[in-house]
């Protein structure tokens, strides 16, 4: 009986720990697509916006934020290179990590250059302050989540990011 009623409590610690509603993974799905369209649009504003705040500020700020993805943009167009298509999957899911709730998103990205396409595979993290109405993200490009935390410690070492992978590039036919 002793035995029954610790797991029991157990049991519902831990699934308690991954509750998530359609309400919110419809809510984090929608907003990841918001933020990878205002990048592909080149709405940087937006984008910032719907950075993880303290990403914003380890970058400098929001001015210094903009600043960086002008001037990436700015090098990209002299390359010749433009977003041609960005798209997320199915996210993770959702890990209660105190009052925060915290998930990841697949996301891809292809562009355009002389010569043929460069698809990337990639992983954005969710985070939600407000019960998951509303989400921000990290994109964790190249990051592995020991790296992550370091920045951000309340980031869930259950959330699972994936190896980058070497981008894929089509030539033109």
């Amino acid at each position: 009986m002793k035995y029954s009623f610790f797991f029991s409590i157990f049991a519902i610690l831990t699934f308690s720990a991954f509750a998530q509603t359609p309400a919110q993974i419809n809510a984090v799905k929608t907003q990841a697509n918001i933020m990878v369209t205002a990048m592909k649009k080149q709405d940087y504003k937006t984008l910032v916006k719907m950075t993880y705040p303290k990403a914003v500020a380890v970058a400098g700020g929001e001015a210094k934020m903009l600043e960086g993805m002008n001037k990436g943009l700015g090098q990209m167009k002299t390359n010749g290179i433009s977003f041609s298509n960005v798209s997320v999957g199915e996210p993770s899911a959702i890990i209660t990590v105190g009052k925060q709730l915290q998930c990841t998103i697949p996301d891809k990205l292809e562009m355009k250059m002389m010569g043929g396409t460069i698809g990337t595979n990639s992983t954005l993290i969710g985070i939600s302050d407000d019960k998951g109405k509303t989400w921000t993200f990290i994109d964790a490009v190249g990051k592995d989540l020991v790296t992550l935390r370091k920045v951000i410690p309340t980031l869930s070492n259950k959330l699972i990011i994936p190896k980058m992978q070497q981008p894929q590039f089509v030539a033109d036919k």
